[in-house]
């Protein structure tokens, strides 16, 4: 892989064709120069099974807002984890406690486009009519991280990693059970400049 940032710590999600669903997640650690996988006691040996989106993966820059699909690149995170819970999976970053009427802006053109956006609750915001009302989402966003994406182009937004789905596919995510999920948010490190690279098994080498 050509791209795995300048951190120590990094996550893969390799999906076996573009329009698979589902892949393998691992987390590594980056140690005197090489990468292995962290082992999480608790927890499944890795890889993991990671849902992704039900328009299977696509390169950032194929992308169309809302397409259903997984971006293929190397993102960076976010410095916030949010979440329905009120506790905090990692103390290292800030914590987000999701409540009435806090939304995700994915409305392209939108001044806030890819953005956390509270409004009071009951309040409807100008750009509703693409966007996640986030806190009735209390099966997959229990907790999540979420992918720093270059804009522009306007071609993705609200891609997080985050818990498993009632439907077994995400809208573009990547989920990971519950235990699974916490694991990796809690090992994660913003000292150590986590990234993620996401991608189909023949496109990994690529990144």
């Amino acid at each position: 892989m050509a791209n795995t940032g300048n951190g120590t710590q990094l996550i893969t999600v390799s999906d076996p064709s573009s329009s698979s669903t589902s892949g393998k997640l691992t987390a590594w650690d980056k140690t005197g120069g090489c990468w292995a996988p962290h082992s999480f006691p608790g927890q499944p040996a890795q890889p993991f099974r990671a849902e992704t989106g039900y328009g299977g993966i696509r390169p950032y820059g194929n992308r169309v807002s809302g397409d259903g699909s997984t971006p293929q690149g190397f993102f960076g995170f976010e410095g916030t984890m949010y979440g329905v819970s009120p506790n905090s999976p990692n103390g290292r970053y800030g914590y987000q406690h999701l409540v009435c009427g806090d939304w995700w802006d994915e409305q392209p053109g939108s001044p806030t486009y890819d953005t956390f956006q509270p409004y009071p609750c009951g309040v409807t915001p100008p750009f509703a009519g693409d966007s996640e009302h986030l806190w009735t989402e209390t099966v997959a966003y229990q907790h999540f991280a979420v992918l720093a994406l270059p804009h522009p182009p306007e071609n993705a937004s609200g891609i997080f990693l985050h818990d498993y789905t009632n439907s077994g596919v995400t809208a573009g995510c990547i989920a990971l059970p519950p235990g699974e999920l916490d694991a990796v948010l809690g090992w994660m490190n913003p000292a150590a400049d986590p990234g993620i690279a996401i991608g189909t098994t023949g496109a990994m080498n690529g990144l």
